[in-house]
């Protein structure tokens, strides 16, 4: 069934509305509530008993009730009844990431969504994680494809009157996220999550098996050992999985040339958005994402006519490297004096097909001479610097290792100059 017009314009409205000049009097609703460029205020009161509970929960599944809040927020002024848990980042002395869960106790929106996460920046820091997702939403922009991924701002946390410090404020991927971006039809969308390597796909949205995920049944979009396509089951995703799933090698056959692998991803797959995050990762050199570990990934299946698109998820490990000189293609190993590249099933699958590496090259290209050059990233990083640097001196638990956050800012325009200058001697430019 091919794709209705209204929903094809209904994508194209939601990438248009990645421009970051938000109207003032929208700035708390979808998707004003995500513009990198604004600091708002999160409030959370709830029982000092609950909160200590949340706190050294370390199950990630003990849930409590709260009352919450934006300051400023004229739309929706009045605290609502929220549940609060506790998510499985490390903690940062007192400050944890947290799920909010909007309509656990109400059937309720606030302000277009219906969950908030807030991650605490715990394995590299707030302005390097809310930094990549931002990468990704200007790739986004500039990708001719139907890369859409989840937005990201930051946010001071004040709970019960004491401030929790600098969080970054993401958008949980669920069946609002679809219906935000038209991307939504009943009975004819699924949406499935990837978690640990070789772990089987969490089918969050939809039911049964997409026939996407049946026809990708090899590797690496399958898994291996099972015995059906996709992801069956549905965990509840409070840190609780669902039931074996994830597609198979079983009885299944991957095509056997790379001009015929190209024919069917480029039939199932909306190549260039999923080649954009790719790229994006490479960017920032994240060790744990779809391309370098084969997981931390999204994606979301149609009925007949519309491509797979994938979207990225969990970016708390970015931009750790010392040196920005990580290959674009792999992991660059030493081994017995000499350089080998290993590359992950993805990798392989993918950036060594012909047709995909021309294309992947070529977005990067693009990429660096447009929303990734450098100083479109020095003027953002600037502009983000004045925006974050009061909070961020305030928080104890900045996670940036006795570094003042003018430092941390300096490290990391000197990163990304280096990288984007490594990239372009990769590529050869």
């Amino acid at each position: 069934m091919m794709m209705k017009p209204f929903t094809r314009m209904s994508r194209l409205l939601a990438l248009a509305l990645f421009a970051f000049t938000v109207n003032p009097a929208s700035a708390y609703n979808w998707p004003g509530l995500y513009d990198p460029l604004q600091l708002l205020t999160f409030n959370l009161d709830i029982d000092p008993g609950d909160w200590s509970k949340v706190k050294s929960d370390a199950t990630f599944t003990i849930e409590v009730p709260a009352m919450f809040w934006a300051d400023g927020d004229l739309d929706e002024p009045d605290p609502i009844l929220v549940s609060v848990r506790r998510k499985s980042a490390d903690a940062l002395g007192d400050k944890v990431s947290l799920k909010i869960d909007i309509n656990e106790y109400v059937d309720q929106k606030w302000n277009g969504i219906k969950k908030l996460s807030m991650e605490n920046g715990d394995d590299v820091d707030v302005v390097a994680e809310g930094y990549a997702w931002y990468l990704n939403r200007v790739a986004a922009a500039a990708s001719n494809s139907g890369y859409n991924p989840g937005l990201a701002a930051w946010v001071k946390l004040y709970v019960n009157g004491e401030y929790a410090g600098v969080y970054i404020n993401l958008e949980q991927p669920d069946k609002t996220f679809l219906k935000n971006r038209g991307l939504y039809t009943e009975d004819e969308t699924w949406l499935y999550k990837a978690g640990s390597v070789g772990a089987n796909y969490e089918l969050k949205v939809g039911e049964p098996d997409s026939q996407t995920s049946t026809a990708l049944c090899y590797v690496p979009f399958g898994v291996e050992g099972s015995t059906d396509g996709g992801g069956k089951g549905k965990g509840n995703g409070k840190g609780k999985g669902g039931n074996d799933g994830g597609g198979s090698t079983t009885g299944c056959t991957a095509p056997d040339s790379d001009s015929a692998m190209a024919t069917e991803l480029n039939k199932l797959i909306d190549m260039e958005a999923m080649l954009t995050l790719g790229a994006v990762s490479a960017f920032h050199m994240g060790p744990d994402d779809m391309f370098s570990k084969g997981k931390n990934f999204y994606f979301i299946d149609f009925l007949d006519g519309d491509k797979r698109l994938y979207t990225q998820w969990d970016l708390d490990t970015v931009f750790t490297t010392k040196s920005p000189d990580g290959s674009i293609y792999g992991t660059a190993k030493r081994k017995r004096g000499s350089t080998e590249l290993s590359q992950t099933a993805y990798q392989e699958t993918i950036l060594n097909n012909p047709t995909f590496r021309k294309q992947y090259d070529q977005i990067m290209a693009d990429l660096l001479n447009g929303p990734l050059q450098i100083d479109a990233q020095l003027a953002f990083l600037n502009d983000l610097e004045v925006l974050l640097a009061s909070a961020l001196e305030e928080d104890p638990n900045n996670n940036f290792g006795g570094s003042s956050a003018s430092q941390r800012f300096d490290s990391l325009r000197k990163w990304v100059s280096g990288r984007v200058i490594n990239i372009n001697d990769q590529l050869g430019n």
